[in-house]
């Protein structure tokens, strides 16, 4: 049983150590993200239930391939919040897409505006 426990740590320990890329140990020191007490990088996101209102979560890494990072989110059109949570993708797609602290969109397709951003309940407030 106690070789089975050391494995399983381990094997925890190597999971968590490639799940912390560069950007990830970036916003780790800039205080945008924290760390999970299993080494998992998380944020905490508005999320938008399903009666209309938004509440925090939690938000950590989801294992993926390559460095994985973890952001908010935010989805609206012109009268209405459409989807708001956590986005958890490859660090390289993160960095090209979410600002830091600000949940502000680069463009409108069809009439829908689309955020993503680093930071504490960033997605709580968003831009156009």
């Amino acid at each position: 049983m106690a070789r089975f426990l050391i494995l399983l740590s381990t094997a925890v320990h190597l999971v968590s150590a490639t799940l912390v890329g560069e950007l990830s140990k970036e916003l780790i020191k800039e205080g945008l993200v924290s760390i999970d007490e299993n080494g998992i990088p998380k944020t905490s996101c508005m999320v938008l239930l399903s009666n209309g209102t938004s509440t925090p979560q939690e938000c950590p890494v989801i294992p993926g391939f390559g460095p994985q990072g973890v952001g908010c989110f935010a989805l609206w059109n012109a009268d209405r919040l459409i989807e708001q949570g956590c986005f958890s993708r490859q660090e390289i797609s993160l960095r090209n897409q979410c600002k830091k602290k600000t949940c502000h969109s680069r463009r409108k397709q069809k009439d829908v505006s689309f955020c993503c951003c680093h930071g504490p309940l960033c997605n709580g407030k968003f831009t156009q």
